[in-house]
């Protein structure tokens, strides 16, 4: 056997290099790089999540937050890539769907999202979709067997929402008329409430929220949730992975909705981020989240905690990368098509 002050020099080899308390300032601040302006639903996250990490740090830093702006959050992104020191002091939080655009081969992406590392998710996205009484349709089968497509808002033209109800559309043949360009969901429920639209396809976080009104009094409905698993809230709204016919239409909600849910908000490291500091953030995260006084600061806020860690987001990133190249590009001809078939514009 080791004699005892050895092995403890051992174990403290073993250990991930803890700043310590004769450290700079700078060397103890974690830095946050949000994607996305003040207020927004990153902003918000990433704040509360701020302000409680760092009590399950070893070296209880400073956590300060910092809003890049900018392309869709690929300004964030980029920061991250090519000018964050990877030391295991700066985190990014940028919109997922930059991964996707990676995949497709959009120019407008230069970077390796490969290259990451992934510290967790404080919450994954759940996608619904909500249509009115006005509608005439009750559930996912009347919607199925409509004499007419109906009418689902959206935002941009490229927007994740819009191409979930893409394939939600496909994969489960209903028809939908696709009306995109309204500036945002409060924007589709109005036009829902008006009678313009007949419903839209989201995310039930913002659903649950803006559309509160609408469910309560029965003048709208969630007829349909597309995840992996269904929501508690959603006991029993029929799940699209349950009603595809194909292993082809289950292939298309996975990587066509399920990831893009899962890698929405996820929380990245700059490339050649050491191992020991991934793990380090990641142990953090995982207590963070179930920390009785975060998630009370997040609920009393509106915010839903469903998290995911971070091995399971890297399992999702080099699976999608994976993909068959076939696959992809009959994913991409679907999400971004060049000439929309029966899609409108908003007036």
């Amino acid at each position: 056997m080791f004699p005892t002050r050895i092995l403890a020099a051992v174990l403290v080899l073993a250990l991930p290099p803890l700043i310590g308390a004769g450290a700079s300032a700078q060397e103890r601040t974690l830095t946050f790089v949000v994607g996305a302006g003040a207020g927004s639903v990153f902003d918000n996250y990433t704040r509360i999540l701020a302000r409680h990490i760092g009590r399950h740090l070893p070296d209880r830093p400073k956590v300060t937050v910092r809003n890049i702006a900018g392309g869709g959050g690929t300004v964030a992104a980029e920061y991250l890539y090519r000018e964050a020191k990877p030391d295991g002091r700066t985190v990014g939080n940028w919109p997922g769907d930059i991964i996707h655009n990676q995949i497709f081969g959009s120019k407008e992406v230069r970077l390796d999202t490969r290259r990451f590392g992934w510290v967790g998710a404080v919450s994954t996205l759940h996608p619904v979709c909500v249509l009115t009484k006005a509608s005439g349709i009750g559930d996912v089968a009347g919607w199925a067997g409509a004499k007419k497509s109906v009418k689902i808002g959206a935002v941009g033209r490229n927007d994740a929402t819009t191409n979930m109800s893409r394939v939600l559309g496909a994969a489960l043949a209903l028809p939908i008329n696709l009306i995109h360009g309204f500036k945002g969901p409060e924007n589709v429920r109005l036009a829902a409430g008006n009678r313009e639209l007949e419903g839209g396809c989201w995310y039930w976080q913002d659903v649950k929220k803006g559309w509160g009104k609408m469910l309560a009094a029965r003048e709208a409905k969630v007829v349909l949730q597309a995840m992996t698993e269904p929501h508690p809230d959603l006991s029993s709204v029929p799940n699209s992975i349950d009603l595809a016919k194909s292993q082809d239409d289950q292939r298309l909600l996975m990587y066509g909705v399920h990831d893009p849910a899962k890698l929405a908000r996820a929380y990245s490291l700059p490339p050649g981020t050491p191992d020991a500091q991934v793990a380090m953030l990641r142990k953090a995260l995982a207590a963070t989240v179930a920390d009785p006084a975060f998630v009370a600061e997040a609920n009393s806020q509106g915010l839903e905690i469903r998290p995911l860690d971070g091995a399971a987001i890297e399992e999702t990133v080099k699976r999608l990368f994976a993909l068959d190249p076939k696959f992809i590009v009959q994913l991409r001809k679907l999400l971004f098509p060049e000439k929309p078939a029966g899609e409108k514009q908003a007036p």
